[in-house]
Order: structure tokens, then C-alpha cells, then sequence
């Protein structure tokens, strides 16, 4: 009898020790003290299921697991009758600060290869539209071959939250490539003549003056230059202008081609643009001995280059008047004065 006693003492003891052995030696029951979850979703909060056991959250609900959707301090009581009850608490937070990534925005030369783009931030995606599902972690190289403007879009991803989508421009640009137009003539009576070109984007003008704006009132005749700049280069156009009574050519009646550096030139002085000019010179035997269809060049007084005899010359010159817009024809002497 004392045998049965003592083997059912010691079958209590164990049974009792089995129990003991099965519950919690500290009191914790969830990994970790926060959990960050990513904005604008749901979050499943859990500890491991065992039967018998009872599970009472601080929302108020049982079971093994609560779907969060809010962040704040939760904390869960575990008991099962074997074992004292354990609390532990654990605060979430939803991560709604995930900055975009710092991007800038790209301005392109037309044909000239382009680098991959850059931005700043952790685990970048690159997509083509707002709302594509697909992305690449490699930055693209935007094309050049042509001129106009292309977006892309990147996240970052932090803690394992992605970002919204950070917009990035790209423009591709040529460089600048205007004309001022022909050569023009100041009215009679009027103040002047207004000089322009259509403004092109990203560029900064500048006038002979050093005026920047994109017109300019050309007031007396002479050759006006305008120079466009821009990151992908440089172009410079000019125009003449003439006042409404110029005489286009004006000849002198002597020269001297003595080497002293004076009136050493038989030429005309040209003041308005002239899209036809031919001059001949005739010694009194009606020889040619100069011809030119150059207005800036002139006749050295010699002939196959031996100095002429001093005498008088007869010139023909014909030329297209910029004022009236015809052939004029010009006959006159000249005196070669040594």
C-alpha cells in the first residue's frame, strides 16, 4: 500500500514538473518593443496559437491575432490556468514620413549623349508613368536625338516602405539658330526700325551695345549684331540698316597710289547692302585695266603689275540699288595723280 502511494507522489511530482516546465520564464511575448509598419495599410498583429490558452488585447479582443489600423500602444495578456498570466506591450508606428527622393531636373543638348539620370535616396525604382506596376533599380539615360520634354518618376524605399513617386523633367534643347532678316532702310521722317527674333527658351541675348533685351530700335544706318547664348552654344546674326535718302555708292574722282599710304585705292564707298556689283576701268584706249565685283576691293593703279601712266580713267560700274530695288549703271572719269 505504501509502495502504491509513494508511485502515485512521484507520478505528481513529474506531472507537476512537466506543467512547470511548460510555461514562460520571462514576460515576453512579442519579439520586439515597436514594429514600424508603412502608411496606408493594414497590419496583422499575432503570437503563436496554443490550445487552451486565452488571449485578451487592450482593444478589447480575443484571440491570437488583431488587425491593426491605426499606430499606438498595444499590449496582449496570455493565460492558461497552468501558468501565471503574462503581459507585454508593444508600440506601432506607421511610417508616414517616407520623403520622396531628392531629384533635379535635366536640361539636354540636342545630339549630345546624355548620362544616366541621378537622384537622392535608399533602394531607388524607376518607373515610366505614375502608375506603373513595373520599375527598374537602374536609372535611365533619357535619349536625345530630338528635341522636347520627357518625365520619369522614382521612389525610395526606408524600412521596407516605398515613397511616393518623385517627378523628374527632362528637356532636350538645341542651340540658338536665328535670323534677323534681310538688310532694311529707315524710313523717311520715322524714328527708327524695330530689330527682333523670337525668344528661345533657356538663352540670354545680347545686342552690339550690350543691350539684353530680345528688340531693338536701330535709330542711325550702319550693321547691327545680335548674339544668342545657351548651354548648348552660341549663334550671332547681324543686319544693315540704311536711311531712306543713302546713295549706295559714292566714287571718288582722283586717287594717288604713291605708297604714302593715302588714297592709295581707286574703290567706291558702299553704304547699302548690294546683291550685284561689277566695276570695270578703261584706260583712254578703252583697254581694261581693272575689273572687280567686289565693292570692298579697288584698282592699285597698275596694270599686270607695272604702275599705270598718270592720267584720267574712264569706270563703268553696275550694281543693284538697295533703295529703289533695281540695276542702276554708273559712268564716270577718274585721275590717277601720282
Amino acid at each position: 500500500m505504501k509502495t502504491k502511494i509513494l508511485i502515485l507522489f512521484l507520478a505528481f511530482l513529474c506531472a507537476h514538473s512537466i506543467v512547470k516546465a511548460q510555461c514562460p520564464t520571462s514576460d515576453t511575448i512579442f519579439p520586439t518593443d515597436s514594429i514600424i509598419i508603412c502608411a496606408d495599410t493594414g497590419f496583422v498583429l499575432s503570437v503563436p496559437y496554443s490550445p487552451g490558452t486565452t488571449y485578451d488585447w487592450s482593444t478589447l479582443e480575443s484571440g491570437n491575432s488583431i488587425t491593426i489600423h491605426q499606430g499606438g500602444k498595444y499590449w496582449l495578456t496570455v493565460s492558461n490556468g497552468a501558468c501565471p498570466p503574462v503581459t507585454d506591450t508593444v508600440f506601432i508606428i506607421f511610417n508616414s514620413l517616407i520623403l520622396i527622393p531628392e531629384v533635379e531636373n535635366g536640361l539636354l543638348c540636342l545630339n549630345v549623349p546624355a548620362s544616366a539620370l541621378r537622384a537622392n535616396g535608399t533602394d531607388l525604382k524607376w518607373y515610366n508613368t505614375p502608375t506603373d506596376i513595373a520599375f527598374s533599380t537602374t536609372a535611365p539615360t533619357p535619349p536625345t536625338a530630338d528635341t522636347g520634354i520627357a518625365y520619369y518618376y522614382v521612389s525610395q524605399t526606408i524600412l521596407g516602405c516605398e515613397s511616393p513617386r518623385a517627378k523628374v523633367k527632362v528637356e532636350v534643347i538645341e542651340a540658338p539658330n536665328f535670323e534677323l532678316g534681310g538688310d532694311i532702310s529707315i524710313p523717311c521722317g520715322a524714328s527708327g526700325v524695330v530689330l527682333q527674333t523670337v525668344k528661345q527658351k533657356y538663352t540670354t541675348y545680347a545686342w552690339q551695345d550690350g543691350s539684353t533685351n530680345i528688340d531693338f530700335l536701330a535709330t542711325e544706318a550702319g550693321t547691327y549684331t545680335l548674339t544668342g547664348s545657351n548651354k548648348c552654344g552660341t549663334h550671332t546674326d547681324d543686319v544693315r540698316t540704311v536711311i531712306c535718302n543713302t546713295r549706295c555708292l559714292n566714287f571718288p574722282n582722283a586717287f594717288t597710289p604713291n605708297g604714302d599710304g593715302k588714297n592709295e585705292l581707286f574703290k567706291p564707298g558702299s553704304f547699302c547692302p548690294m546683291s550685284k556689283y561689277v566695276l570695270t576701268v578703261y584706260d583712254r584706249f578703252g583697254k581694261t585695266v581693272f575689273h572687280s565685283t567686289n565693292p570692298t576691293e579697288g584698282w592699285d593703279g597698275r596694270v599686270n603689275g607695272k604702275k599705270a601712266d598718270i592720267g584720267t580713267y574712264i569706270y563703268y560700274c553696275i550694281y543693284n540699288d538697295f533703295m529703289l530695288k533695281m540695276d542702276l549703271m554708273l559712268r564716270g572719269t577718274v585721275t590717277l595723280i601720282k
